[in-house]
């Protein structure tokens, strides 16, 4: 009996077309036409001599034998890509004190450290989480040896992932016109909580801080029980939030850079292999929130 085999790239782009939801943004993945990508999936449905997509003019979806491939195509496209990374350079191990502001993609971030584990079973990671200007304290003291963090203007040209920031309140939130906008902020000193304050400076609308949190957790649970009306990062909304339009009331709230600080006695070949994960899994969520 003769065995099909299944081309490396054709599983690559049945993979980013099933990450992505859509071949349009798989495509754009694998840096590939839509029509080159429609000609693999269907190329790869000859040899398995199954459907692996149902497709409909506004839906795209996995068959039952799309999702038993798609398992198969993960693991034989991790052991492609491993094999090549062993035999081009030599395996990265050691360990690494890693901080990572609660801002970053919260939740995408499980996913990012399990592609690095995954990657790199040699290297032991060391996590914490916490605001960036505390892990940027601990980077100065030598006791993390890396951050991932809000990154100054001066900065922005080394940022690995930026987002809007969004204004927020309870689904149900109301404010009458005139009335004194309570806010649900970071304490001190934080630039979301300036940036509010100065806005709401800027617009001569009252307004006072009626929570005053230590984490982003805190916020989002003080805005989500209608307490006050905050900023985040649009990818820290959560449910029971609703994003309030830009406009006269609520201005701009501009723009999130994150981006990775080493210090001065870090491994180099460690970061280099987190940036190296980190950057390939945020591809994938910026081109699936576009294609969204």
């Amino acid at each position: 009996m003769q065995t099909s085999n299944l081309e490396i790239d054709l599983l690559r782009s049945f993979a980013a077309v099933a990450d992505t939801g859509s071949f349009t943004a798989g495509a754009e993945l694998v840096a590939r036409t839509q029509s080159a990508v429609s000609v693999q999936v269907k190329r790869l449905e000859e040899i398995v001599g199954r459907r692996v997509f149902e497709r409909t003019s506004r839906s795209l979806a996995l068959t039952p034998e799309g999702e038993t491939l798609l398992g198969y195509a993960r693991r034989i496209l991790a052991l492609n890509d491993e094999s090549v990374r062993r035999i081009a350079s030599p395996p990265v191990a050691g360990e690494i004190r890693l901080g990572i502001t609660e801002y970053f993609v919260p939740n995408e971030l499980p996913t990012l450290l399990a592609r690095f584990a995954a990657a790199h079973p040699g290297v032991h990671l060391e996590v914490r989480m916490g605001l960036s200007r505390d892990l940027r304290g601990e980077l100065a003291r030598k006791e993390l040896d890396a951050v991932i963090v809000r990154l100054t203007p001066r900065e922005r040209a080394n940022a690995i992932w930026s987002e809007p920031q969004v204004w927020v309140a309870h689904e149900a939130f109301e404010v009458a016109p005139g009335a004194v906008l309570p806010l649900a902020l970071l304490r001190a000193p934080c630039m979301l909580r300036q940036h509010a304050l100065e806005s709401m400076k800027r617009l001569k609308r009252p307004c006072k801080v009626a929570f005053s949190g230590s984490s982003m957790v805190s916020v989002q649970a003080a805005v989500s029980a209608g307490i006050g009306v905050s900023i985040v990062p649009r990818s820290s909304v959560a449910a029971g939030m609703r994003v309030l339009p830009n406009g006269r009331n609520y201005p701009d709230a501009g723009r999130l850079d994150i981006g990775v600080l080493r210090g001065s006695g870090a491994r180099v070949e460690i970061v280099d292999a987190l940036e190296r994960v980190a950057a390939q899994a945020l591809r994938v969520i910026a081109v699936t929130s576009r294609s969204s």
